[in-house]
Parts: structure tokens; sequence; C-alpha cells
């Protein structure tokens, strides 16, 4: 089992600093909504889950990661725990289990002004049984000052390792294609020369090649044995983790999964999972077994949809189609709604329909697979609030996983516990809070809203607009040719003047 514990992020947008703890619930997994006004950095939580999903996975960051970057420091960056629940053999018979703590810590920076691509340019690694003294990072990696190469640590170590020379020239070709592609480095493959999908993770391939190698000296052997060990174990059991249970889906920006699209998973020539995004809304070609695994997505669909809205039921019909470009056959996959004898095509269906349907993977994830880390943007956009509320309340009865939500919508307040809830502030340095408890209701939505207009023994939650303000400037935005413009202006200025005296006093 791997779960994230701990997520911090860094000049990321607006976020000087913020901190998010993952709490477990009585059901094993854990349910984190993210509360706040419009721009407070909901979405860049999501968005970070999204380039952990790249970097662990030894992929390329997503092409808007630059976006994240504050445009003041120029570097942005995450800090990641995660808790490893190892079962290690013994003996033939016997097992044990070990926790095991992993942060990982990374840095990325634009890969130009006007850009929206990024690079890494500093990560490292700390492992340990207790997340609050992981001590000295295992290994480490990023630009020096010069920006004219690279260094790793321990230096020593690795000084080692670049002393094999064919070792050397993998691992400096590894660390120039990473940087330049914006992939992690610690989590890369091997950079060979003839451009193989599948080759080795750098990690793994370098201490299996040391091990082999003559000359080293016994204390790098050693640290390589026991530590850069330990991590190729725990790579391994997060790449697997990033590339087959981490789910992004978000409304905007392009990212991982969009609006109306669904994750298929099938398995490539080389035996590693990847995935197919089905569109819900317009026939598609896909090959037979495409169309097999597609079909009992949507069977399992068709046993949920019907709990939270009833009477509708969901249909997968399949037709011939023209053959690929290889030759290989093809089917045309298009999804149908049914309520009582009338079938439609399912984009006829309503908004929020669409939405919780493209959702249900996701959920279905979140729900039965403990590894699974499931952030979704925008969760309310389109459900209706009561429908919300007993789909998050179930989340939260039953949840083995981890699911990560942004929404706007109050109602997760009343029907979640208080754990579950983190708002945003406006202090930028310490951007996220548990909801406040100073009320003396239970209702976590009463409590947020009191907060809100009156203020309590934290930072502001909220920073409300002067009042009247808005309905006067679209009065004076709606009125650019009046005679009396410089009145109006002179008017809304006078006015803020006096509601911010007023405030003062």
């Amino acid at each position: 089992m791997i779960r994230l514990k701990r997520l911090v992020l860094d000049d990321m947008r607006n976020i000087s600093h913020g901190v998010l703890d993952f709490d477990d619930l009585p059901a094993g997994g854990s349910v984190t909504g993210i509360y706040g006004q419009n721009g407070s950095g909901k979405t860049t939580v999501i968005d970070a889950i999204g380039m952990l999903r790249a970097l662990l996975s030894g992929a390329m960051l997503p092409e808007n990661a630059g976006d994240v970057v504050n445009a003041s420091t120029g570097v942005a960056t995450m800090t990641a725990t995660f808790l490893i629940d190892e079962v290690q053999k013994r003996g033939a018979d016997e097992e044990e289990r070990a926790l095991r703590y992993l942060e990982y810590r990374v840095s990325v920076r634009k890969t130009a002004p006007d850009s929206t691509r990024a690079r890494v340019v500093a990560e490292s690694v700390r492992i340990g049984d207790d997340p609050s003294r992981l001590g000295r990072e295992v290994m480490g990696h990023r630009m020096d000052d010069a920006e004219v190469g690279f260094v790793s640590t321990p230096a020593y170590v690795w000084r080692s390792i670049e002393s094999i020379a064919p070792v050397k020239a993998v691992v400096s070709r590894t660390a120039d294609r990473a940087y330049m592609e914006g992939r992690s480095f610690l989590f890369s493959r091997c950079a060979t020369l003839d451009e193989r999908p599948e080759a080795e993770f750098l990690i793994d391939w370098t201490v299996a090649r040391m091990r082999e190698a003559k000359g080293v000296s016994s204390r790098s052997m050693a640290y390589i044995n026991e530590r850069f060990g330990e991590f190729v174990r725990l790579r391994e059991a997060l790449c697997g983790y990033a590339t087959n249970d981490i789910f992004v889906s978000t409304t905007r920006r392009g990212s991982y999964a969009a609006y109306a699209y669904i994750p298929i998973m099938e398995e490539n020539p080389t035996g590693r999972n990847t995935e197919f995004l089905f569109d819900l809304l317009q026939p598609k070609p896909l090959t037979p077994g495409q169309a097999e695994r597609l079909g009992r997505t949507v069977a399992s669909f068709d046993r949920i949809l019907p709990t939270i809205v009833p009477g509708l039921h969901v249909l997968l019909k399949t037709g011939t189609a023209p053959s690929g470009r290889d030759g290989e056959d093809r089917v045309t996959a298009e999804l149908f709604s049914r309520r009582s004898d009338v079938t439609v095509p399912f984009r006829c269906e309503s908004e929020g329909i669409i939405r919780v349907t493209a959702l249900l993977g996701y959920l279905k994830h979140a729900y039965n697979d403990e590894n699974a880390l499931v952030a979704v943007d925008e969760f309310d956009s389109g459900v209706f609030e009561l429908l919300l509320g007993d789909m998050l309340y179930q989340l939260a009865d039953g949840c083995a996983g981890q699911l990560v939500f942004t929404a706007h919508n109050l109602r997760a307040l009343e029907v979640l516990p208080n754990s579950c809830i983190r708002t945003t502030v406006t202090d930028p340095d310490n951007r996220f809070a548990t909801v406040p408890r100073q009320s003396s209701t239970n209702n976590q939505r009463k409590r947020y809203l009191s907060a809100s207009e009156l203020g309590w023994n934290g930072p502001d939650i909220y920073d409300s607009p002067t009042p009247r303000m808005f309905g006067n400037s679209l009065y004076a935005a709606g009125h650019p040719d009046d005679d009396d413009d410089t009145d109006i202006d002179a008017d809304l200025a006078a006015l803020n003047a006096d509601v911010t005296e007023a405030g003062r006093g």
C-alpha cells in the first residue's frame, strides 16, 4: 500500500507556502476537500498531483507545467511525503511488513520566460521510518550555481559511479536528456542510443553495474548497496503507483483527463500499463480489445448510475469500422443512455450527468483500491448539491483509497468530518488551514460562513470585496458614453473611501 501523507507547495502560482496533510478516515482511506475563494490556489493542488504523477512514472512534465511557477521567484517547489507499506519475504513461507516513509522534493522552472514548459532543476529523496525525522537526503540531483552542469549527492558516491567510464556515459546522457525533456533524473529510464521505451530505470541499472564493477571503494559500495538499494526497491513501488493508481481529472487547462473523457486501462506491447481516453460524447474507432475493456467499464457504470440518478442506465453500442493503418480490425464504439424504453446518444444528456459519469471510473478506484489517489478539480461542477452531499458522504464512509477534490459548493461541509476539509486563507505564506472551530455549532458550513463574515482566531479565509462597489462598477461599465463619467468615477472613489473608513471604525 502507498499513501500520499503530506504535500508542501512553495512558490507555486500565488502560494508562497502551503502545507496539506491527508488524514485517514475510519474506513481506512482519506477524503480531502479544498475550499476557498477564487484564485487562492485550489487548482494548484490538483496540478501539483498531476506533475507528481508524471515525474514519479518517469514521464515528461505536462506541457503547461511552467504555468505553476511563481512569476516573482522563477522556481516552484513541491515536497511530497509517501507512506509505503511493504511486504518483504523473510523465507519461503514467512513475510514481514515494514512501514517506510519516502519524501520526494522537486523544483522546476520555466524553460523560457514566455514558455508554458518546465524543467526539473533540483530534486532529492529522503527515506526513513519516522516522517518527522527522515535525516539527510539519500540522493539528490540539481543544477549547479553556474548552470553549466549537474551536481549529484552524496558527491563521493557519484564520483565513484562516474569513475566507471561506461556508467558515467549513460548517467551523463540520461541527466542531459532528463533536463532537456522536463523529466525527473532520479526517476528516469536510461537514455539509450536506440531510443528504447522499455529501457531500464537509471538508478536500477546503475546499482546493478556498480555491483559488477571492480575497484569501487568499500565506503561507496556500502552506501550503494544499502541506501541506493533501498531506493531501487521503493522506486519500483512508486513508479507502479504513479502509472497505475494516480488519476487526475480537471475541467480546464487540458490536464491529464478532460471534462467528458474516461480513462480505459490497457497493456502495451512492452507489458506496461497505459491508458486511452474514451470520449463520452461521440463515436470512436477502437480495437476489439479496447472495445472489450470499454464494455466492462461501461457495465460497471451501469451498476452505479441508477443508484445516484434513478432510472438512468448507460450502454455501449459497437459497429464495424475501417481497418487501422496496419490493417488491424477496428470497431466503432458509442455511448448511449436509456430511461425506461427511450434510448438516446449520451451526448444528449445534461452537463451534470456527463460530468458525474466521467468521474465514475476515478471514484470507483478511490472507493475500492487502497493504493488509488484520485484528484478532481471542481468536483461539484454541474452536480446538484444534495446529490453532491450524498456522494461525498458515502465515499467518506467506505473509501479505501484517497480522494482529493476542490469545490465551491459548501454542501460538503455539512456531510464530511472536519478532518476532511481544508480551506485556503488569504495569507500566501500559510495558504491552507482546517475549518475554524470557534462556533458552538457542529455544522461546518455555518462555522465557515461565520468565520468568513465575522472572523475567527486564525488568518482571514475570505478577502471580501467592498460593499456596493461591484454593482456600481457594473453600472459605470454599462454607461461608457455617459457625460457624467467623471462624476461616476468620483462617486465610486468616494463610496469606496466611506466604506473603508466605516470598516476601520
